[in-house]
């Protein structure tokens, strides 16, 4: 008589201690004597095969997330803006959520008026400093320029910082996670690693000395907001700045992704190049943009070298 599943029915190999189908112990009714031991057996068996499972499905699970994260897009960088702008424009849909952004366009407006009548005791002057309320005022049609992208960074950390809050989240969550990231991002041991650091640093020191033309402490307060917001983006290995680096990256390698560690870098270079913007203008030193200039063309020039010791090892 052939040896069928007790479970499903289905038939068996005379051999076979499990059923192929339903994952069953397949043991006959006249086999006593070999219960207990082909029980253990069986389950020892049973026990690799789910190992094994797990550990692929494990595997799939992380391939499938590390091709869908921010880190391995390959959409250009076009394509990228244009979602987060859709992405973006979510928020008309909930007015709540509009909220923050418009209490700080009343404070923005209130302190302007106060500034214009000269009105400018010690109070206005922390709630113009914590508000970025003067950024753009001065430097001309570049300067506002500069002012308008770090009204933007001010009122997308204000969104992150409240909204959240309505929601029963926690506000910049990963903090503690970028801190770690960025003393991480910051070793380097290879003339290759030196490369998105310092062009980090250089790239933030500009973008610093843009959104604040005067290189003040009075306007300082985007480079801290830039500055924490880095952390975050760290900590989550995630958000624009992240997506909008990779998206960069695709589209000048046309849709080679760069590496991890080299964006975290990056990254890690860029936190650092804000908070020292933010100690330049404490000191009263101007020296951002050509700070930023001359760091931007080193980081050149040792990308340059760790692609021709590249090149020469190949051969």
């Amino acid at each position: 008589m052939g040896k069928f599943c007790t479970s499903c029915g289905t038939a068996l190999n005379e051999s076979a201690k499990f059923c192929a189908k339903c994952g069953a112990n397949a043991f006959q009714s006249d086999e006593p004597a070999q219960i207990s031991m082909e029980t253990s057996e069986t389950t020892e068996s049973e026990q690799e095969i789910l190992k094994t499972m797990n550990s692929t499905k494990k595997r799939l699970s992380i391939d499938r997330a590390l091709d869908e994260s921010p880190q391995h897009s390959r959409i250009g960088t076009r394509e990228f803006i244009t979602a987060h702008i859709r992405q973006s424009l979510t928020v008309l849909k909930n007015p709540k959520q509009m909220l923050p952004t418009v209490v700080l366009g009343l404070v923005w407006l209130v302190l302007a008026l106060l500034g214009s009548f000269g009105i400018n005791p010690l109070p206005v002057r922390i709630l113009s400093f914590l508000s970025f309320a003067q950024g753009g005022m001065f430097g001309g049609v570049l300067g506002a320029a500069g002012g308008i992208l770090g009204k933007v960074v001010v009122a997308a950390f204000l969104n992150a910082a409240i909204v959240p809050l309505f929601q029963k989240k926690a506000p910049f969550s990963g903090i503690s996670g970028g801190i770690k990231g960025f003393f991480s991002g910051l070793a380097v041991k290879s003339i290759t690693a030196v490369a998105p650091l310092l062009g980090g640093v250089g790239a933030s020191l500009l973008i610093y000395a843009f959104m604040n033309i005067s290189q003040s402490m009075q306007n300082s307060m985007v480079g801290i907001i830039a500055f924490v917001m880095l952390l975050q983006n760290l900590g989550r290995q995630g958000g624009f700045l992240w997506g909008l680096v990779f998206s960069v990256a695709s589209s000048l390698s046309k849709g080679k992704t760069p590496s991890y560690i080299g964006v975290t870098r990056l990254v890690s270079g860029m936190t650092l190049g804000f908070g020292l913007g933010v100690a330049l203008s404490a000191m009263g030193l101007r020296w951002c943009a050509w700070l930023g200039t001359m760091l931007l063309i080193v980081a050149l020039v040792f990308a340059i070298v760790s692609k021709s010791k590249k090149e020469v090892a190949t051969v």
